[in-house]
């Protein structure tokens, strides 16, 4: 019986070779036309078989889909030969010409659409040439179909072969995502160098919330008043000899230590004392908003100007860079790194919310610009003749006078320790990129400096015990003065908690009522309601937040219960704003409008 069966597929065999042998040796199929048959082209995708075409040579790979049981099945199959007649007037359009492309090669998309309750269609992609032998066909790419219960894996695996199906996804994935990687670099800094010269990297408050709020353009009253930032001589030689001697401050500091370590436990349990008082009280006392006045840039302008002048003032930084002007100071390392080292140890001294008495004054965001911040210590006069709250947003990488805007404030800081108080900001928890006018080792290494200073600077302040004073947020988290008076410092933008990070990221928003993520921002949304939370969890009647900037440079919202602050104008903004608070918690806000 074998041997039989044998026998029977030889004949078989023979048979189905014979037939093939025939069919070649004939001379068209009856589909092509008989006219100049000299176009031989394949007809199998295995090259056994060829044919004599009269218009072209044609590769096709069909897609066919029909419907069973209301889903769909896929059958793709491959076809090599000569172009065939037709009678549809759309399929003759397609059928491929010699004058289309010059006689080059070219590839048709088309489909196929049946009338049949199984809803088929052809997708079908053609691809025409006309020189002998030029539709060679794709080895393995015979016909083979999907089932409706095989999975992507297993159809790819059954079209090629696993291994090699392995290496060109991996392949593809590594291209894919260091092409990704390129470009979202490319655009990240085309958009931070777009968004530095146009002055956009601060955050802008909701328009809804800015529309909300009472503020109206005619409370505000116009003084007038020019401010240039640039001291006279007269003005410069008695502003320094308001200035205390360094031996005296040092003398003095040296004479307090003993004292301090002694009454060191004591002022350890008294602060308990202290907290309890407040918490327990009769309550804060009411915060009156006065309209505000307005008053204009006037000067050189916004930008920071290099000059040489001639500096005859002592050994000592902050004489010298009053008498040198809201101008570029030639720093040396040495000065700088000296000077953030004494600023971080007189801020870790310092808790972490402080306790501030009213006559005070709040200044937003400086965004390193010098010049305006002269101008703003030129108006309300300069330590220790008046005490000044930073809110944070002093340094920006964008603005070359960032370096001097920090020294300066941290040369006031150290000599009036109980003067000028500052709050960590967003530009501060952030890389913070300095101009390149040093080395660039030495660059790195006052970067480096300047980044472990800011880790040891507060976050939050309260005025005479009702003014909250924060640089964007508050948190849900936060029930009691205590849990910020005992946020750990130094601490890392990498190894911040969630309370630390919302004090410094969260944003208001006008659709939100409490809290809700905020996936644009490190931080969250916070509403109206939030705002009454905070303010009573610190027993506090306002809150002062920076970070965004407003048309005015100041803004009130929700009753006057949270204040919008933005201290550099023409930063974002054509005007910057500061806050004068009296000993009768009478806010005055004081507005600047931009050089023009």
């Amino acid at each position: 019986m074998k041997l039989l069966e044998k026998c029977m597929v030889l004949l078989i065999n023979a048979h189905l070779l014979m037939a093939t042998v025939a069919k070649n040796t004939t001379t068209l199929d009856p589909r092509y036309d008989e006219m100049n048959n000299d176009l031989v082209c394949y007809s199998k995708y295995d090259k056994s078989r060829v044919v004599r075409c009269n218009s072209a040579c044609v590769q096709k790979r069909i897609v066919s889909r029909y419907k069973i049981n209301s889903e769909y099945d896929f059958d793709f199959y491959y076809r090599v030969g000569c172009e065939s007649k037709s009678f549809n007037p759309e399929l003759q359009k397609l059928q491929c010409s010699v004058k289309e492309f010059y006689g080059s090669a070219y590839t048709i998309d088309y489909m196929i659409k049946g009338d049949t309750t199984r809803n088929p269609r052809l997708f079908v992609r053609k691809t025409c040439c006309f020189t002998p032998y030029c539709n060679e066909p794709v080895l393995y790419s015979h016909r083979y179909w999907f089932r409706r219960n095989w999975s992507m894996l297993a159809i790819m695996r059954n079209k090629y072969n696993s291994q090699h199906l392995l290496l060109f996804v991996v392949t593809s994935l590594i291209g894919i995502l260091m092409v990704y990687g390129i470009v979202t670099k490319v655009m990240s800094w085309f958009k931070s160098k777009q968004m530095s010269q146009s002055g956009q990297k601060c955050r802008e408050l909701e328009h809804e919330l800015i529309l909300e709020s009472s503020f109206k353009d005619s409370t505000i009253v116009d003084t007038g008043l020019e401010v240039t930032g640039r001291l006279t001589v007269k003005e410069t030689a008695y502003l320094l000899s308001q200035l205390p001697d360094q031996d005296k401050v040092k003398y003095s500091r040296m004479k307090s230590v003993s004292t301090e370590e002694s009454s060191k436990s004591k002022s350890a349990q008294s602060l308990a004392v202290v907290e309890s008082e407040v918490v327990a009280g009769s309550g804060t006392r009411r915060v009156f908003i006065k309209p505000p006045l307005k008053t204009k840039a006037k000067g050189w302008g916004h930008t920071l100007w290099s000059t040489v002048r001639t500096i005859n003032s002592p050994y000592d930084l902050l004489y010298r860079m009053i008498e040198h002007g809201p101008y570029q100071y030639p720093f040396t390392a040495l000065e700088l790194l000296c000077l953030f080292e004494e600023t971080a140890f007189k801020m870790a001294e310092e808790p972490s919310l402080l306790q501030i008495e009213a006559d005070i004054t709040v200044i937003g965001d400086i965004r390193g610009r010098y010049a305006d911040l002269h101008r703003w210590l030129q108006l309300t006069g300069w330590p220790p003749h008046n005490r000044i709250l930073f809110l944070g947003g002093i340094l920006d990488s964008g603005e070359s006078g960032s370096v001097e805007c920090l020294a300066l404030i941290c040369s006031l800081k150290c000599r009036f320790p109980k003067h000028v108080f500052i709050l960590r900001g967003e530009p501060e928890t952030s890389p913070f990129r300095m101009s390149t006018r040093l080395h660039p080792v030495i660059t790195r290494a006052v970067q480096s400096c300047i980044k472990r200073m800011c880790t040891h600077m507060p976050f939050a302040a309260i005025i005479g015990k009702s003014v909250l004073a924060v640089y964007s947020g508050f948190s849900p988290m936060i029930r009691e003065k205590g849990h910020i008076h005992h946020l750990f410092r130094p601490v890392t933008a990498e190894h911040m908690n969630a309370v630390e990070r919302h004090i410094i990221f969260n944003q208001p928003s006008n659709r939100v009522r409490m809290y809700r993520p905020n996936p644009n921002t490190e931080g969250d949304w916070f509403g109206k309601q939030a705002v009454k939370r905070a303010c009573k969890a610190t027993r506090c009647n306002v809150m002062i937040r920076g970070q965004s900037y407003v048309p005015y440079g100041y803004l009130p919202c929700w009753n006057n219960r949270l204040i919008n602050l933005w201290s550099a104008p023409g930063y974002g903004s054509d005007f910057g704003a500061i806050l004068s608070i009296s000993k009768d918690l009478v806010i005055t806000p004081i507005l600047m409008e931009k050089q023009t």
